[in-house]
């Protein structure tokens, strides 16, 4: 779910005015309690028969229970979708369109604002490829430490700021890569694409040790993660300070559909889980 820029998104056309009213009569309490109290453990959210009438209408309905929806700039509130579909032909300021595995990411890390959840709703599963992969921050550390030099890697992505820029022709922001949480836990900012763009621009060529740090961090998130081979209908939710995901290379050819997903992102959660469809605080 990595987030290009916005002359790069497609947005269906859809029932763009008609989420408010579907809004009114689905029932998310059940769905938003699973939801929370898996973030809250793991970080993410799999749920393989995720089917709630129409993509477009459930898959904003239930953001909207879950808490505040995020707009990003290139969109807008009356329809805050991204549409993603798989092509040969998709050019580099979308990866996740592109056929070749996106990796190991956390949504909008090179953003100063960016939501704190990503939801991923699969119409048309990949029967060959495009699996989702997920991992937590919280066991991708923990990978970390037990290495030789994890101390030292961990000191430096919580002290140090790295550059980062998702296309070569944005200046580049820094930030630190781990960042304590209102959570109380260590967050993780990450996306090895905007890490490198970024050090190219800050520094002509990616350092030495902003590699390592980056290969350090896949090799543990590969160790820990997880992998879905998801079914249309399926739905990924993942908590961006405290899980990495990533879409592994999708599938092409003659009579084989193209791997379709529709992405939502939240900026927070309402306070209670209770707080469903129409409430909210």
């Amino acid at each position: 779910m990595a987030i290009p820029n916005p002359s790069a998104l497609s947005v269906s056309s859809g029932l763009r005015q008609e989420f408010h009213k579907v809004s009114s009569f689905i029932d998310f309490s059940a769905s938003v309690l699973q939801i929370r109290t898996a973030l809250a453990r793991n970080g993410w959210c799999y749920l393989a028969d995720f089917s709630k009438g129409e993509g477009d209408e459930s898959i904003i309905a239930l953001a909207h229970a879950l808490g505040h929806i995020y707009i990003p700039p290139c969109l807008s509130s009356a329809y805050p979708l991204i549409s993603t579909k798989v092509a040969a032909d998709t050019e580099d300021s979308a990866p996740f369109n592109q056929q070749k595995s996106i990796g190991w990411h956390s949504d909008f890390s090179s953003h100063v604002e960016r939501p704190a959840f990503s939801l991923a709703y699969l119409i048309q599963a990949d029967t060959f490829g495009g699996a989702w992969r997920v991992a937590s921050t919280e066991d991708i550390l923990l990978a970390l430490q037990a290495t030789p030099n994890g101390a030292s890697l961990m000191r430096l992505l919580l002290e140090s700021e790295f550059p980062y820029s998702f296309s070569l022709e944005d200046a580049p922001i820094f930030f630190r890569p781990l960042e304590p949480c209102t959570s109380g836990r260590l967050g993780l900012r990450f996306y090895g694409r905007a890490l490198r763009n970024g050090a190219q621009l800050a520094y002509g060529s990616v350092p030495l040790y902003i590699e390592r740090a980056i290969a350090a961090i896949e090799f543990a998130a590969d160790l820990v993660g997880h992998t879905f081979h998801a079914p249309s209908g399926a739905l990924l939710v993942v908590d961006n300070w405290h899980a990495l995901h990533d879409r592994l290379e999708s599938s092409l050819g003659v009579g084989v559909p193209p791997r379709r997903s529709l992405l939502c992102f939240v900026s927070s959660l309402h306070k209670s889980e209770f707080c469903f469809v129409n409430g909210g605080n």
